[in-house]
Protein backbone atom coordinates (compact mmCIF):
# COMPACT_ATOMS: atom_id res chain seq x y z
CA UNK A 1 0.00 0.00 0.00
CA UNK A 2 1.20 3.32 -0.91
CA UNK A 3 1.67 6.25 2.24
CA UNK A 4 0.34 9.61 1.80
CA UNK A 5 2.27 11.72 -0.58
CA UNK A 6 2.65 14.57 -2.92
CA UNK A 7 2.94 14.20 -6.85
CA UNK A 8 6.59 14.89 -7.97
CA UNK A 9 5.34 17.56 -10.30
CA UNK A 10 1.90 19.16 -8.49
CA UNK A 11 -0.76 20.73 -10.88
CA UNK A 12 -0.88 24.19 -10.84
CA UNK A 13 -2.63 26.74 -8.63
CA UNK A 14 -5.37 28.68 -9.59
CA UNK A 15 -4.92 32.56 -9.51
CA UNK A 16 -5.32 34.58 -6.18
CA UNK A 17 -9.13 35.50 -6.69
CA UNK A 18 -10.63 38.64 -4.76
CA UNK A 19 -13.36 37.33 -3.93
CA UNK A 20 -15.43 33.82 -3.81
CA UNK A 21 -17.54 34.58 -6.21
CA UNK A 22 -14.21 35.48 -8.61
CA UNK A 23 -12.89 32.00 -7.79
CA UNK A 24 -15.99 30.62 -9.10
CA UNK A 25 -15.93 32.38 -12.43
CA UNK A 26 -11.88 31.49 -12.97
CA UNK A 27 -13.33 27.60 -12.07
CA UNK A 28 -16.43 27.79 -14.37
CA UNK A 29 -14.65 29.44 -17.21
CA UNK A 30 -11.60 27.82 -17.28
CA UNK A 31 -9.73 23.89 -18.22
CA UNK A 32 -11.51 22.31 -15.19
CA UNK A 33 -14.81 23.71 -16.29
CA UNK A 34 -16.45 20.33 -16.75
CA UNK A 35 -14.60 18.52 -13.63
CA UNK A 36 -16.46 17.53 -10.82
CA UNK A 37 -16.65 20.89 -8.22
CA UNK A 38 -18.89 18.74 -5.38
CA UNK A 39 -20.09 15.34 -5.03
CA UNK A 40 -22.91 14.87 -2.46
CA UNK A 41 -22.71 10.81 -1.34
CA UNK A 42 -25.96 9.54 0.79
CA UNK A 43 -25.63 7.49 3.72
CA UNK A 44 -24.35 4.38 2.25
CA UNK A 45 -21.80 5.84 0.49
CA UNK A 46 -23.82 5.89 -2.84
CA UNK A 47 -23.21 9.26 -5.20
CA UNK A 48 -26.79 10.98 -4.79
CA UNK A 49 -25.68 14.22 -7.23
CA UNK A 50 -22.51 15.89 -8.80
CA UNK A 51 -21.35 19.11 -10.26
CA UNK A 52 -19.15 20.40 -12.21
CA UNK A 53 -18.12 24.00 -12.25
CA UNK A 54 -20.11 24.94 -15.05
CA UNK A 55 -23.14 23.26 -13.75
CA UNK A 56 -22.22 25.08 -10.37
CA UNK A 57 -22.27 27.90 -11.98
CA UNK A 58 -25.46 27.98 -13.76
CA UNK A 59 -27.62 27.20 -10.63
CA UNK A 60 -25.84 29.79 -8.67
CA UNK A 61 -27.01 32.33 -11.17
CA UNK A 62 -30.65 30.71 -11.68
CA UNK A 63 -30.70 30.88 -7.43
CA UNK A 64 -29.47 34.61 -7.80
CA UNK A 65 -31.82 35.85 -10.24
CA UNK A 66 -34.29 34.81 -7.52
CA UNK A 67 -32.84 36.58 -4.89
CA UNK A 68 -32.50 39.51 -6.68
CA UNK A 69 -36.35 39.82 -6.66
CA UNK A 70 -36.35 40.19 -2.68
CA UNK A 71 -34.62 43.27 -1.05
CA UNK A 72 -31.41 44.56 -2.04
CA UNK A 73 -27.42 44.57 -1.84
CA UNK A 74 -26.54 43.88 1.98
CA UNK A 75 -29.63 42.68 2.72
CA UNK A 76 -29.61 38.86 4.80
CA UNK A 77 -30.63 35.83 3.30
CA UNK A 78 -30.93 32.87 5.86
CA UNK A 79 -28.71 29.80 4.56
CA UNK A 80 -29.63 26.49 6.67
CA UNK A 81 -28.70 23.37 6.45
CA UNK A 82 -29.85 22.27 2.85
CA UNK A 83 -29.78 19.02 1.88
CA UNK A 84 -27.46 17.43 -1.01
CA UNK A 85 -25.76 20.03 -3.11
CA UNK A 86 -28.35 22.65 -2.52
CA UNK A 87 -26.43 24.25 0.04
CA UNK A 88 -23.21 24.98 -1.97
CA UNK A 89 -25.30 26.49 -4.95
CA UNK A 90 -27.55 29.12 -1.98
CA UNK A 91 -24.79 29.89 -0.55
CA UNK A 92 -22.92 31.03 -3.28
CA UNK A 93 -25.94 32.61 -4.83
CA UNK A 94 -25.99 34.51 -1.86
CA UNK A 95 -22.86 36.09 -2.31
CA UNK A 96 -23.42 36.21 -5.90
CA UNK A 97 -26.59 38.06 -5.69
CA UNK A 98 -24.45 41.00 -3.40
CA UNK A 99 -26.96 39.22 -0.28
CA UNK A 100 -25.10 38.66 3.03
CA UNK A 101 -25.50 34.97 3.35
CA UNK A 102 -26.59 33.62 7.10
CA UNK A 103 -25.45 30.13 7.70
CA UNK A 104 -27.99 28.66 10.13
CA UNK A 105 -28.86 25.17 11.62
CA UNK A 106 -31.44 23.42 9.69
CA UNK A 107 -35.64 24.65 9.60
CA UNK A 108 -37.96 23.26 12.15
CA UNK A 109 -39.64 20.69 10.12
CA UNK A 110 -41.94 19.90 13.46
CA UNK A 111 -43.52 21.80 16.21
CA UNK A 112 -41.11 20.48 19.04
CA UNK A 113 -39.04 23.14 19.85
CA UNK A 114 -35.44 22.35 19.81
CA UNK A 115 -31.68 24.29 20.93
CA UNK A 116 -31.09 24.24 16.87
CA UNK A 117 -34.99 26.07 16.55
CA UNK A 118 -34.44 28.10 19.02
CA UNK A 119 -30.95 29.31 17.94
CA UNK A 120 -32.29 29.60 14.48
CA UNK A 121 -35.03 32.05 15.92
CA UNK A 122 -31.95 34.32 17.52
CA UNK A 123 -30.45 34.33 14.61
CA UNK A 124 -33.36 35.65 12.51
CA UNK A 125 -34.41 38.15 15.07
CA UNK A 126 -30.42 39.39 15.30
CA UNK A 127 -29.93 39.97 11.58
CA UNK A 128 -33.55 39.94 10.53
CA UNK A 129 -33.43 38.33 7.08
CA UNK A 130 -34.86 39.50 3.66
CA UNK A 131 -35.55 35.72 2.87
CA UNK A 132 -34.46 31.95 3.88
CA UNK A 133 -33.45 29.50 1.12
CA UNK A 134 -35.32 26.71 0.75
CA UNK A 135 -34.20 23.01 -0.36
CA UNK A 136 -35.07 22.74 -4.35
CA UNK A 137 -37.38 20.67 -4.23
CA UNK A 138 -40.26 22.63 -2.36
CA UNK A 139 -41.10 25.63 -4.27
CA UNK A 140 -40.77 28.99 -3.52
CA UNK A 141 -43.25 29.67 -0.89
CA UNK A 142 -46.00 32.79 -1.11
CA UNK A 143 -47.16 33.72 1.89
CA UNK A 144 -45.31 32.73 4.42
CA UNK A 145 -45.25 34.52 7.50
CA UNK A 146 -41.75 36.46 7.93
CA UNK A 147 -39.10 36.05 5.72
CA UNK A 148 -39.43 35.02 1.83
CA UNK A 149 -39.16 31.52 1.10
CA UNK A 150 -36.47 30.96 -1.78
CA UNK A 151 -36.23 27.33 -3.32
CA UNK A 152 -32.77 26.87 -4.64
CA UNK A 153 -33.11 26.21 -8.37
CA UNK A 154 -32.50 22.79 -9.99
CA UNK A 155 -31.16 24.09 -13.55
CA UNK A 156 -29.53 27.05 -14.46
CA UNK A 157 -30.93 30.10 -16.33
CA UNK A 158 -31.19 30.36 -19.94
CA UNK A 159 -30.74 34.86 -19.15
CA UNK A 160 -27.65 36.81 -18.16
CA UNK A 161 -27.02 37.42 -14.91
CA UNK A 162 -24.01 39.10 -14.14
CA UNK A 163 -22.73 39.12 -10.56
CA UNK A 164 -23.16 42.07 -8.35
CA UNK A 165 -20.78 44.43 -7.99
CA UNK A 166 -20.15 43.40 -4.58
CA UNK A 167 -19.78 40.18 -5.26
CA UNK A 168 -16.22 41.01 -6.19
CA UNK A 169 -15.24 43.53 -3.68
CA UNK A 170 -12.96 42.21 -1.07
CA UNK A 171 -13.77 44.64 1.34
CA UNK A 172 -17.45 43.84 1.08
CA UNK A 173 -19.72 41.83 3.60
CA UNK A 174 -20.21 38.07 2.48
CA UNK A 175 -21.91 36.04 5.75
CA UNK A 176 -22.35 36.48 9.09
CA UNK A 177 -21.15 33.91 10.82
CA UNK A 178 -22.88 33.56 13.92
CA UNK A 179 -20.73 32.06 16.77
CA UNK A 180 -21.73 28.52 18.48
CA UNK A 181 -23.03 30.79 21.78
CA UNK A 182 -20.17 29.00 24.21
CA UNK A 183 -20.08 32.71 26.43
CA UNK A 184 -23.04 34.27 25.73
CA UNK A 185 -25.98 34.23 22.76
CA UNK A 186 -24.88 33.77 19.18
CA UNK A 187 -23.20 36.32 17.77
CA UNK A 188 -23.28 37.60 13.89
CA UNK A 189 -19.26 37.77 13.17
CA UNK A 190 -19.11 39.58 10.05
CA UNK A 191 -16.97 38.29 7.60
CA UNK A 192 -15.43 40.18 4.19
CA UNK A 193 -15.38 38.91 1.24
CA UNK A 194 -11.41 38.96 1.39
CA UNK A 195 -11.45 37.69 4.66
CA UNK A 196 -12.54 34.33 3.91
CA UNK A 197 -10.38 34.45 0.33
CA UNK A 198 -7.32 35.39 2.83
CA UNK A 199 -7.48 32.14 5.61
CA UNK A 200 -7.86 29.76 3.02
CA UNK A 201 -5.93 30.22 0.53
CA UNK A 202 -3.38 30.06 3.36
CA UNK A 203 -5.02 26.78 4.57
CA UNK A 204 -4.18 26.17 0.78
CA UNK A 205 -0.71 26.82 0.41
CA UNK A 206 -0.06 25.45 4.36
CA UNK A 207 -1.29 21.99 3.41
CA UNK A 208 -0.69 22.25 -0.15
CA UNK A 209 -4.13 21.34 -1.45
CA UNK A 210 -4.75 21.94 -5.12
CA UNK A 211 -6.47 20.43 -7.98
CA UNK A 212 -5.14 16.90 -7.38
CA UNK A 213 -6.84 17.20 -4.28
CA UNK A 214 -10.26 15.78 -2.70
CA UNK A 215 -11.85 17.58 0.61
CA UNK A 216 -13.87 14.95 2.28
CA UNK A 217 -16.26 16.43 4.82
CA UNK A 218 -19.26 15.76 6.77
CA UNK A 219 -19.09 19.04 8.95
CA UNK A 220 -22.16 20.86 9.23
CA UNK A 221 -22.67 24.04 7.02
CA UNK A 222 -23.44 26.37 9.53
CA UNK A 223 -20.17 26.23 11.25
CA UNK A 224 -17.34 27.78 10.39
CA UNK A 225 -15.12 25.18 10.03
CA UNK A 226 -17.44 22.87 7.84
CA UNK A 227 -18.47 25.73 5.64
CA UNK A 228 -14.49 27.15 4.89
CA UNK A 229 -12.71 23.52 4.46
CA UNK A 230 -15.91 22.27 2.72
CA UNK A 231 -17.17 25.03 0.17
CA UNK A 232 -14.59 27.79 0.25
CA UNK A 233 -11.36 26.14 0.44
CA UNK A 234 -12.07 23.80 -3.01
CA UNK A 235 -12.88 26.85 -5.05
CA UNK A 236 -9.66 28.62 -4.02
CA UNK A 237 -7.83 25.77 -4.56
CA UNK A 238 -8.84 23.87 -7.41
CA UNK A 239 -9.65 20.86 -5.10
CA UNK A 240 -12.73 18.53 -5.75
CA UNK A 241 -14.86 18.01 -2.47
CA UNK A 242 -17.20 14.87 -1.28
CA UNK A 243 -19.60 16.71 1.16
CA UNK A 244 -21.90 14.30 3.31
CA UNK A 245 -24.44 14.98 5.75
CA UNK A 246 -23.76 15.39 9.63
CA UNK A 247 -25.86 12.54 10.15
CA UNK A 248 -25.05 9.96 7.93
CA UNK A 249 -21.47 10.65 9.73
CA UNK A 250 -23.00 9.67 13.20
CA UNK A 251 -24.76 6.64 11.77
CA UNK A 252 -22.00 5.68 10.29
CA UNK A 253 -18.51 6.94 10.53
CA UNK A 254 -17.19 4.10 8.05
CA UNK A 255 -19.12 5.89 5.16
CA UNK A 256 -16.68 8.81 5.82
CA UNK A 257 -13.51 6.57 5.90
CA UNK A 258 -14.53 4.70 2.80
CA UNK A 259 -15.37 8.20 0.78
CA UNK A 260 -11.78 9.06 2.35
CA UNK A 261 -10.12 5.40 0.77
CA UNK A 262 -11.91 6.31 -2.67
CA UNK A 263 -9.76 9.73 -3.34
CA UNK A 264 -6.20 9.66 -4.46
CA UNK A 265 -4.99 12.49 -2.35
CA UNK A 266 -7.12 13.61 1.20
CA UNK A 267 -7.54 16.74 2.97
CA UNK A 268 -10.25 16.32 5.51
CA UNK A 269 -11.18 18.02 8.95
CA UNK A 270 -12.67 17.08 12.16
CA UNK A 271 -13.26 17.80 15.54
CA UNK A 272 -11.50 15.62 18.14
CA UNK A 273 -14.59 14.09 19.34
CA UNK A 274 -14.98 12.30 15.82
CA UNK A 275 -11.86 10.93 15.22
CA UNK A 276 -12.65 9.21 19.17
CA UNK A 277 -16.18 8.08 17.84
CA UNK A 278 -14.51 6.36 14.93
CA UNK A 279 -12.34 4.55 17.43
CA UNK A 280 -15.73 3.31 19.12
CA UNK A 281 -17.77 2.91 16.88
CA UNK A 282 -15.92 0.68 13.91
CA UNK A 283 -14.98 -2.20 15.27
CA UNK A 284 -11.39 -3.83 14.46
CA UNK A 285 -12.18 -6.27 11.92
CA UNK A 286 -13.91 -3.48 9.78
CA UNK A 287 -11.06 -1.19 10.04
CA UNK A 288 -8.56 -3.63 8.31
CA UNK A 289 -11.31 -3.52 5.16
CA UNK A 290 -10.36 0.13 5.04
CA UNK A 291 -6.94 1.54 2.86
CA UNK A 292 -6.47 5.22 4.57
CA UNK A 293 -3.27 5.48 2.90
CA UNK A 294 -4.65 8.25 0.62
CA UNK A 295 -5.18 10.57 3.59
CA UNK A 296 -2.76 12.87 3.42
CA UNK A 297 -4.18 15.98 5.68
CA UNK A 298 -5.85 15.13 8.83
CA UNK A 299 -6.81 18.46 10.60
CA UNK A 300 -7.86 17.81 14.27
CA UNK A 301 -9.68 21.63 15.73
CA UNK A 302 -13.06 23.07 16.76
CA UNK A 303 -12.55 22.18 20.31
CA UNK A 304 -9.25 20.93 22.55
CA UNK A 305 -7.23 18.32 21.14
CA UNK A 306 -6.22 15.54 23.14
CA UNK A 307 -3.05 13.72 22.79
CA UNK A 308 -4.75 10.56 23.57
CA UNK A 309 -7.42 10.70 21.03
CA UNK A 310 -4.25 10.74 18.93
CA UNK A 311 -2.64 7.93 19.57
CA UNK A 312 -6.12 5.64 19.97
CA UNK A 313 -6.96 6.89 16.67
CA UNK A 314 -3.35 5.96 14.71
CA UNK A 315 -3.29 2.99 16.66
CA UNK A 316 -7.07 1.69 15.88
CA UNK A 317 -5.93 2.58 12.06
CA UNK A 318 -2.42 1.63 11.62
CA UNK A 319 -4.06 -1.76 9.78
CA UNK A 320 -5.70 0.76 7.40
CA UNK A 321 -2.36 2.53 6.98
CA UNK A 322 -2.90 5.48 8.80
CA UNK A 323 0.48 7.23 10.04
CA UNK A 324 0.26 9.81 13.41
CA UNK A 325 1.85 12.22 11.46
CA UNK A 326 -1.21 12.16 8.89
CA UNK A 327 -2.26 14.55 11.85
CA UNK A 328 -2.47 18.29 11.70
CA UNK A 329 -3.59 19.47 14.96
CA UNK A 330 -4.85 23.70 14.37
CA UNK A 331 -6.56 26.61 16.30
CA UNK A 332 -9.12 28.92 14.74
CA UNK A 333 -12.17 30.78 15.84
CA UNK A 334 -14.99 32.66 14.21
CA UNK A 335 -13.72 36.15 15.04
CA UNK A 336 -10.41 35.36 12.75
CA UNK A 337 -12.42 33.56 9.83
CA UNK A 338 -11.57 30.41 10.99
CA UNK A 339 -7.48 29.37 10.85
CA UNK A 340 -4.88 30.74 12.61
CA UNK A 341 -2.61 27.54 13.36
CA UNK A 342 -1.99 24.37 11.90
CA UNK A 343 0.67 21.68 12.25
CA UNK A 344 2.87 21.09 9.33
CA UNK A 345 1.03 18.10 7.06
CA UNK A 346 3.36 15.30 7.47
CA UNK A 347 5.17 16.03 10.69
CA UNK A 348 4.00 14.70 13.43
CA UNK A 349 2.63 17.34 16.06
CA UNK A 350 4.45 17.71 19.60
CA UNK A 351 3.20 16.74 22.70
CA UNK A 352 4.85 17.70 25.89
CA UNK A 353 4.28 16.76 29.43
CA UNK A 354 3.76 20.29 31.80
CA UNK A 355 2.76 20.28 35.27
CA UNK A 356 -0.76 20.51 35.89
CA UNK A 357 -0.36 23.31 39.00
CA UNK A 358 2.11 25.41 37.50
CA UNK A 359 -0.08 25.74 34.08
CA UNK A 360 -2.89 26.99 36.41
CA UNK A 361 -0.98 29.45 37.56
CA UNK A 362 -0.08 30.70 34.31
CA UNK A 363 3.16 29.00 34.01
CA UNK A 364 4.31 26.07 31.20
CA UNK A 365 6.85 23.98 33.72
CA UNK A 366 7.72 20.36 32.71
CA UNK A 367 6.03 17.76 34.70
CA UNK A 368 8.62 16.19 36.91
CA UNK A 369 6.26 13.05 37.37
CA UNK A 370 3.41 11.49 35.50
CA UNK A 371 1.10 11.85 38.52
CA UNK A 372 1.49 15.69 38.03
CA UNK A 373 1.28 15.82 33.85
CA UNK A 374 -0.79 16.94 31.55
CA UNK A 375 -0.46 16.15 27.43
CA UNK A 376 -1.17 19.68 25.65
CA UNK A 377 -0.95 18.93 22.14
CA UNK A 378 0.94 21.45 20.11
CA UNK A 379 -1.40 23.57 17.63
CA UNK A 380 0.89 24.52 14.78
CA UNK A 381 2.98 27.82 13.90
CA UNK A 382 0.74 30.65 12.53
CA UNK A 383 -0.59 30.68 9.10
CA UNK A 384 1.17 32.77 6.62
CA UNK A 385 0.69 36.46 7.33
CA UNK A 386 -0.47 35.72 10.89
CA UNK A 387 0.79 37.15 13.68
CA UNK A 388 -0.18 36.29 17.25
CA UNK A 389 1.04 37.23 20.71
CA UNK A 390 0.23 35.73 24.30
CA UNK A 391 -0.97 38.51 26.44
CA UNK A 392 -1.91 39.18 30.06
CA UNK A 393 -5.34 40.11 29.81
CA UNK A 394 -4.94 42.70 32.68
CA UNK A 395 -2.33 44.40 31.67
CA UNK A 396 -2.75 44.11 28.22
CA UNK A 397 1.21 43.41 27.85
CA UNK A 398 2.84 40.82 25.33
CA UNK A 399 4.05 37.98 27.81
CA UNK A 400 7.22 35.79 26.91
CA UNK A 401 7.43 32.11 25.29
CA UNK A 402 6.35 29.73 28.18
CA UNK A 403 3.80 31.92 29.73
CA UNK A 404 0.25 31.07 29.75
CA UNK A 405 -1.84 33.80 28.47
CA UNK A 406 -4.65 35.44 26.11
CA UNK A 407 -3.71 34.93 22.40
CA UNK A 408 -4.44 38.16 20.67
CA UNK A 409 -4.33 37.49 16.53
CA UNK A 410 -3.57 40.54 13.81
CA UNK A 411 -4.38 38.53 10.54
CA UNK A 412 -5.63 39.15 6.91
CA UNK A 413 -8.56 36.65 8.37
CA UNK A 414 -9.78 39.33 11.21
CA UNK A 415 -12.97 39.92 10.64
CA UNK A 416 -15.14 43.22 10.83
CA UNK A 417 -17.14 42.87 14.10
CA UNK A 418 -20.28 41.65 15.83
CA UNK A 419 -23.28 42.28 13.35
CA UNK A 420 -25.07 45.08 15.50
CA UNK A 421 -22.83 45.40 17.95
CA UNK A 422 -21.13 48.89 17.89
CA UNK A 423 -20.06 48.83 21.05
CA UNK A 424 -18.76 45.63 22.16
CA UNK A 425 -17.04 45.36 18.50
CA UNK A 426 -13.84 47.48 18.93
CA UNK A 427 -12.88 45.74 22.27
CA UNK A 428 -12.83 42.28 20.69
CA UNK A 429 -11.70 42.92 17.01
CA UNK A 430 -9.68 46.36 17.35
CA UNK A 431 -7.47 45.69 20.93
CA UNK A 432 -3.81 47.20 21.45
CA UNK A 433 -1.42 46.28 22.87
CA UNK A 434 0.18 47.75 25.92
CA UNK A 435 4.53 48.19 26.05
CA UNK A 436 4.93 45.95 22.65
CA UNK A 437 8.76 46.41 22.11
CA UNK A 438 8.84 48.67 18.47
CA UNK A 439 12.39 47.31 17.68
CA UNK A 440 10.71 43.33 18.52
CA UNK A 441 10.85 41.16 15.49
CA UNK A 442 7.64 41.85 13.42
CA UNK A 443 6.12 44.27 15.99
CA UNK A 444 4.17 47.37 14.44
CA UNK A 445 2.31 49.42 17.22
CA UNK A 446 -0.19 50.60 14.94
CA UNK A 447 -1.43 47.19 15.00
CA UNK A 448 -4.79 45.97 16.35
CA UNK A 449 -5.81 42.15 17.74
CA UNK A 450 -8.57 40.67 18.00
CA UNK A 451 -8.93 39.33 21.66
CA UNK A 452 -9.69 35.64 21.62
CA UNK A 453 -10.46 34.70 25.20
CA UNK A 454 -8.88 31.41 24.93
CA UNK A 455 -5.79 30.21 26.98
CA UNK A 456 -3.07 28.86 25.74
CA UNK A 457 0.79 28.96 25.80
CA UNK A 458 3.31 29.24 23.09
CA UNK A 459 6.79 27.17 23.07
CA UNK A 460 8.99 26.44 20.25
CA UNK A 461 6.45 28.48 17.91
CA UNK A 462 3.61 25.68 19.01
CA UNK A 463 0.54 27.08 20.54
CA UNK A 464 -1.11 24.51 22.77
CA UNK A 465 -4.06 24.48 23.84
CA UNK A 466 -5.30 23.92 27.61
CA UNK A 467 -6.89 20.74 28.36
CA UNK A 468 -10.83 21.52 30.53
CA UNK A 469 -8.89 18.31 32.61
CA UNK A 470 -6.39 21.01 34.16
CA UNK A 471 -8.79 23.29 35.81
CA UNK A 472 -10.82 20.12 36.69
CA UNK A 473 -7.73 19.14 38.62
CA UNK A 474 -6.56 22.23 40.10
CA UNK A 475 -10.00 23.59 41.25
CA UNK A 476 -8.36 25.29 43.98
CA UNK A 477 -5.26 27.37 42.58
CA UNK A 478 -7.58 28.31 39.51
CA UNK A 479 -10.18 30.21 41.93
CA UNK A 480 -7.36 32.05 43.76
CA UNK A 481 -5.40 32.82 40.90
CA UNK A 482 -9.18 34.24 39.35
CA UNK A 483 -10.18 35.85 42.53
CA UNK A 484 -7.10 38.24 42.52
CA UNK A 485 -7.79 39.33 39.24
CA UNK A 486 -11.48 40.24 39.79
CA UNK A 487 -13.26 42.64 42.29
CA UNK A 488 -16.01 40.27 42.82
CA UNK A 489 -16.79 37.02 44.49
CA UNK A 490 -15.39 34.03 42.92
CA UNK A 491 -16.58 30.40 42.45
CA UNK A 492 -15.03 27.68 40.55
CA UNK A 493 -16.35 24.03 40.04
CA UNK A 494 -15.55 20.82 38.84
CA UNK A 495 -17.91 18.46 37.17
CA UNK A 496 -17.74 15.00 35.40
CA UNK A 497 -16.71 15.07 31.72
CA UNK A 498 -19.10 14.65 28.67
CA UNK A 499 -22.29 15.92 31.42
CA UNK A 500 -21.81 19.92 30.69
CA UNK A 501 -24.73 21.72 27.88
CA UNK A 502 -22.53 22.29 24.95
CA UNK A 503 -23.21 24.07 21.76
CA UNK A 504 -23.75 22.41 18.60
CA UNK A 505 -20.00 22.69 17.93
CA UNK A 506 -18.84 21.11 21.01
CA UNK A 507 -18.44 23.89 22.99
CA UNK A 508 -19.08 24.66 26.66
CA UNK A 509 -22.46 26.74 26.99
CA UNK A 510 -21.17 28.26 30.21
CA UNK A 511 -24.37 30.27 30.98
CA UNK A 512 -26.42 27.08 31.09
CA UNK A 513 -24.19 24.84 33.26
CA UNK A 514 -24.11 27.74 35.85
CA UNK A 515 -27.93 27.53 35.61
CA UNK A 516 -27.34 23.86 35.76
CA UNK A 517 -25.50 23.80 39.07
CA UNK A 518 -27.47 26.06 40.92
CA UNK A 519 -30.49 23.95 40.41
CA UNK A 520 -28.66 20.70 41.09
CA UNK A 521 -28.53 19.07 37.77
CA UNK A 522 -25.25 19.60 37.18
CA UNK A 523 -23.02 18.08 40.59
CA UNK A 524 -20.00 19.47 41.25
CA UNK A 525 -16.79 16.37 42.07
CA UNK A 526 -14.87 19.58 43.98
CA UNK A 527 -15.17 23.48 44.13
CA UNK A 528 -14.13 26.34 45.72
CA UNK A 529 -15.35 30.00 46.59
CA UNK A 530 -13.88 33.06 47.58
CA UNK A 531 -17.57 34.21 49.36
Amino acid sequence: MTSPSRPTLPPPQLPYPATIVEALLLRASGPDATRPVFTAPGDGGERLGQLTAAELLGRVRATAAALRRVGGPGDRVVVPALPGLDLPVGFLACLYAGRIAVPAPPLRTGTRTTDRADRLAVIEKDCAPVAVLVPAAQESLQGHPGPARIAVSQSPTAEDVPPAPCALDPKAIALLQYTSGSTSGPRGVIVGHGNLVANQVTLRDRCEVDSGTTVVSWLPFFHDMGLCTGVVLPLVSGAAAVTMEPATFVRDPMVWLRAIEAEGDVFAAAPDFAYELCVRRIPPQERRRVDLSTWRVAANGAEPVRAETLRRFADAFRPSFFRMEVFSPGYGLAECTLSVTLSRPLYEAPVRRYDRDALARGAAVPAVSPETAVEPVGCGAPMADVRMRVVDPETRRPLPEGSVGEIWVDSPGNCLGYWGREAESPQVFAARLDGEDPDAAGADLGSTYVRTGDLECVEGGEPSERDPEILARAVRAAGIAVARALPAPVSVFAVARNQVPRTTSGKTRRRDCAKDVRAGRLPPLAQWSSR
